[in-house]
């Protein structure tokens, strides 16, 4: 039951825009993942109009049972920056403030224990 809810809220975030990468990751042993997140973490992009120029923001939710730490690049700056997730929380990541750019891609390199 709980991989139904968990595919619905993933459909359901994938539906405003979600956007999640899909290649494998590795096991490096002891519990511990590297690579691409999980597809219980998903993200979402949005440059935010102020009034002078955009600020480009990277939105976070983990629906996992474990923390996910993320080292993301981001195509406007050109420079990683990290974002942990707790288990189960959101977060909301600051890419660039008064940007020009309308529009930005992201990479994510993460590591999780299960």
């Amino acid at each position: 039951m709980r991989c139904i809810l968990v595919g619905i809220a993933s459909l359901a975030w994938g539906a405003l825009g979600c956007h999640s990468a899909v290649q494998p990751t590795a096991y490096m042993g002891d519990g511990l993942h590297e690579g691409d997140p999980p597809l219980c973490f998903q993200l979402r992009k949005e440059s935010r109009a102020t009034n002078r120029a955009r600020n480009l923001l990277v939105h976070f939710n983990n629906t996992c049972d474990f923390a996910v730490d993320c080292l993301v690049y981001n195509d406007v700056t050109e420079q990683e920056q990290r974002a942990v997730v707790i288990a189960n929380g959101r977060a909301t990541l600051l890419v660039a403030a008064g940007v020009d750019a309308s529009s930005f891609d992201v990479e994510l390199s993460c590591q999780w224990h299960e």
